[in-house]
């Protein structure tokens, strides 16, 4: 009789992402905490006119795009954190395969904002790093940057 699976095979590669994925979505889910409680009544200046720390809610995605389309971001994050799961096997190299874990790490961190602060996958993501000169962020949308910046270095060393 011939097994049917319903969800991609634990296999170690999908571990190491999962684990470093993991990391990063607490620490991400620490951080949002954190700056929700402590910056909520004062920004906090670290370098004048350059760099503070200051709680923001995004309903959209980087760089506050696609405003009022939440749920559709919050199903965009679940499709993208499956097809991680799968393009964790085809890996050619460490390299990638880290790339791929801080993208599932932010992507799922940032879903989680969208999951359990609002209706149905619609919840405002909390953003509180603000560098003077770039939109407000933080660190899952950090490890996703840099997690895209690795696969696309990775990709172009084959």
């Amino acid at each position: 009789m011939r097994e049917v699976r319903f969800a991609p095979a634990l296999t170690s590669r999908r571990i190491n992402a999962g684990l470093l994925g993991g990391a990063v979505l607490v620490a991400d889910q620490i951080s949002k905490l954190w700056a929700r409680t402590a910056l909520a009544d004062h920004d906090l200046v670290i370098i004048p006119g350059w760099f503070r720390l200051a709680v923001t809610e995004n309903s959209g995605a980087a760089f506050s795009l696609f405003q009022g389309y939440g749920a559709w971001l919050g199903l965009a994050a679940l499709l993208v954190a499956f097809l991680i799961l799968v393009a964790v096997e085809r890996t050619r190299s460490t390299t990638e395969l880290v790339g791929l874990g801080l993208v599932l790490g932010g992507a799922i961190g940032n879903l989680g904002d969208r999951i359990f602060r609002g209706p149905w996958l619609s919840g405002a993501v909390t953003d509180f790093i603000d560098l003077s000169f770039w939109p407000t962020f933080n660190l899952a949308d950090s490890a996703i940057t840099v997690g895209v910046v690795i696969l696309v270095w990775a990709a172009r060393r084959t």
